[in-house]
This record gives structure tokens, C-alpha cells and sequence, in this order.
């Protein structure tokens, strides 16, 4: 007679017990098993991270077939996820996070220092981090199979981001120029003419220039960094020409003093080298601050070129295509009218008028000539005017 095996110890001494239990462990196990089943297998997000970044942003190709930039993004995003795992726990199942978890990432990412004007992360970096980590939550769900019952929604968790405003005039322009080099001030003039990003000024090649088209090829922000058309007027077109000739692949470039051999001597030897994001960060801020242009960012002098050209076409579409925005919507956010504008306007409706409509009657009391200066000067210190220029 063959004997009964038992899954599972019944802690008891007899026998007779132990084989009555045996049918309730077994039965008891099939329904751990299916709930275990149900929930789906236990991914962490260490695994879901490393899954999204092989099939999601690396490139199986060898590296000789690969750019540098490629290679460089890659390690950028690489890094990225990396430091969004560790404020997660690279141990923790991806479905045991929620809301309450992702509040406290919020908390920490805000209380965390960084290298800003604020010591601060801004809002829209913080929410870049948060969005990260969902993306790695949605692809557990989507391609692992993995259920996340407790996954947060963004928009209660997103943090609601600065509207900047800060645009420059002329005679800011013109202050800043003065405290840059001649280096510098051909990439900060282009970029008040072509709008396009910081990252296209900094590492711009003559390979994305067409001076006979005269338009430049530069990088949506949308996903997948899509190329656009960038078209050049007079004031580009003579600034790269200035710029052709220094450097075989780069546009903008500095000059530095290295030390080369030559008949068997140190020799210092000056030659040019594209910028780095960092020097260019740097020395574009101590050019504004020496300018005593508060409160401003390499990204504002985007807003004030597109504000510029919003102001000569009138036309949102074109703006939008100027820009390389996704959306009108994104454009009328970023255009910044400033004040002088505004009141500028005013004076152009009764310049328009020509004469032509109803006509008052004199006034009694005769009103000095008003000027657009004198106007801004009265809103800008909260004072009223009775009459027009008094």
C-alpha cells in the first residue's frame, strides 16, 4: 500500500489529524496561489526601470554606428532614471506605490538643494522627475504585466509651474553685449534672431546650416527631439558667415591655450574649442548680472524672440512654426507683451482712425500732447491721469 504524501505539516502528532487537515492546506494553497496569480507578478522598480531604458531609449546598434550625441543622450537618460529609482527604492514593487509615496518623492525632490539661483529644484524640474518614474510605472503595467491597483494620478501629484514673463529690450540687449566676449555675443545675437535652444546654440554644426536655403536645422522639445526649419534674416545670415572658417564642425566656439610639443619643447599654442554647456551657462550669467539684468535665463532670450516676432507678424500660426512648438496654445502662453506695447497700441487705434468716425467736440480745457513714455512711466508708478497726457 503506498503511502500518503503530505504537502504540508499539520503540527500535530497524530496521524489520523494530519490526514484530515491535509484536504484544508491543499485547498487553502490554491486560493494563495490564485490570488498571487490575480495580482500579477511582482515586478520591482529596478526591473521595470532597466526594461524601459533597454527596449525605450538604448540603441542596440554597435557603438562606431552610434554619434556622440546619441551616446551622450543616452547616458543623460540613463542617469536620469537611475537617480529617479533611488528616490522611489530600486526595491520597491512598482505596485505597491502610491499617491501617499509619490507625495513624498514631491516633498523631498522640493526640500532637495540643487545648482540654481534658488538652491532650490524649480517646479517644472520636479515634475520632469515625477513624470520619469510614471513612465517607468506605465511601462510595468503595459509591457510587463504587471496590475498597479494603487497608481497615482500626475495631475494630482504635479506641481502647478512658474509663468515666466521675463523678456529683455533693446537697450538690455545692448548692455549685455557689452560684457560678453566677441565669442559669446555671436551665439547670444543669434539666438535673439532664430528663437532656437539653448542646447542647438551650444552645440550647433555647420552639417544643420544652410546659408543658401537660409535656414538652420534645429530640435523640438516633443519626444523623439524632431528636426525643424529654422529661417534666417540678414542679421544671421551675416553672423554665421562671420563664424565660418574658425572650427571644421562646430559653429560657435572659444579659444583656449594649450601647451603643444614642438622640437622637443613645450610650446603653448592658441586653438578653438566648441562650447561647453556648463562654460556657456556660467559665463552668459555673469554677463547678465555685470549688465544688472535681473531675474534672467538663457530661455528668457527665447520668449523675447518670439515675443519680437509675434509683435512684427501679428500671426500665431507663424509664431508657433517660428518657435517649433507642438501647439498654438504652448505659442499664446509664451508670448510675453510688454507694457510699452500695450500702450503703444492705444496711440496706433487713434493713428488708424485717420480722422474718420465721430468727432468730438473741442474741449474747454486743453490737454497736453501725451507720449507713450510719459504713460508707461504713470501706469509703471500707480498713479491715474485725469486726461489724456495730464
Amino acid at each position: 500500500m503506498r503511502k500518503r504524501k503530505f504537502s504540508y505539516s499539520s503540527e500535530t502528532t497524530c496521524h489520523a489529524t494530519a490526514v484530515e487537515l491535509e484536504d484544508e492546506y491543499r485547498a487553502q494553497a490554491k486560493r494563495d496561489l490564485a490570488l498571487e496569480m490575480a495580482a500579477g507578478p511582482r515586478v520591482t522598480f529596478n526591473q521595470a526601470m532597466h526594461k524601459y531604458w533597454k527596449l525605450k531609449v538604448f540603441d542596440p546598434r554597435p557603438k562606431e554606428l552610434k554619434t556622440d550625441e546619441k551616446i551622450n543622450r543616452e547616458i543623460a537618460k540613463f542617469d536620469a532614471l537611475t537617480s529617479a529609482g533611488k528616490q522611489v527604492g530600486l526595491d520597491t514593487l512598482c505596485a505597491d506605490v502610491d499617491t501617499t509615496r509619490m507625495l513624498e518623492i514631491r516633498e523631498e525632490l522640493k526640500s532637495a538643494t540643487a545648482n540654481t539661483a534658488t538652491g532650490r529644484l524649480k517646479p517644472s524640474a520636479i515634475n520632469r522627475q515625477l513624470e520619469l518614474i510614471f513612465c517607468v510605472l506605465n511601462f510595468a503595467r503595459d509591457h510587463m504585466s504587471t496590475p498597479l491597483p494603487k497608481r497615482p494620478r500626475m495631475k494630482e501629484i504635479k506641481l502647478v509651474e512658474d509663468d515666466r514673463d521675463r523678456i529683455i529690450d533693446y537697450d538690455d540687449e545692448t548692455a549685455i553685449c557689452e560684457h560678453l566676449d566677441e565669442d559669446f555675443q555671436a551665439a547670444f545675437v543669434l539666438e535673439l534672431e532664430t528663437a532656437i535652444r539653448s542646447g542647438d546654440v551650444i552645440g550647433l554644426q555647420w552639417s544643420q546650416v544652410r546659408l543658401k536655403q537660409r535656414h538652420i536645422l534645429a530640435h523640438r522639445k516633443s519626444k523623439g527631439r524632431k528636426i525643424y526649419k529654422v529661417w534666417l534674416n540678414d542679421r544671421a545670415v551675416a553672423i554665421l558667415e562671420q563664424m565660418k572658417g574658425l572650427h571644421p564642425t562646430h559653429v560657435f566656439t572659444r579659444v583656449v591655450e594649450t601647451t603643444a610639443i614642438v622640437d622637443g619643447e613645450p610650446v603653448k599654442v592658441a586653438t578653438r574649442i566648441p562650447y561647453k554647456k556648463s562654460h556657456f551657462g556660467t559665463r552668459m550669467k555673469k554677463a547678465f548680472e555685470a549688465a544688472k539684468v535681473d531675474d534672467l535665463t538663457f530661455h528668457d532670450l527665447r520668449r523675447t524672440a518670439g515675443t519680437r516676432y509675434y509683435l512684427a507678424t501679428k500671426d500665431y500660426e507663424a509664431t508657433r512654426q517660428f518657435l517649433g512648438h507642438s501647439s498654438v496654445e504652448v505659442t499664446k502662453r509664451y508670448i510675453k507683451i510688454a507694457l510699452e506695447n500695450v500702450i503703444e497700441g492705444v496711440f496706433n487705434m487713434e493713428r488708424d482712425r485717420a480722422g474718420r468716425g465721430w468727432r468730438l467736440k473741442p474741449s474747454r480745457k486743453a490737454a497736453t500732447s501725451a507720449t507713450v513714455e510719459k504713460i508707461v512711466a504713470l501706469a509703471q508708478s500707480g498713479r491715474t491721469c485725469k486726461a489724456v497726457g495730464a
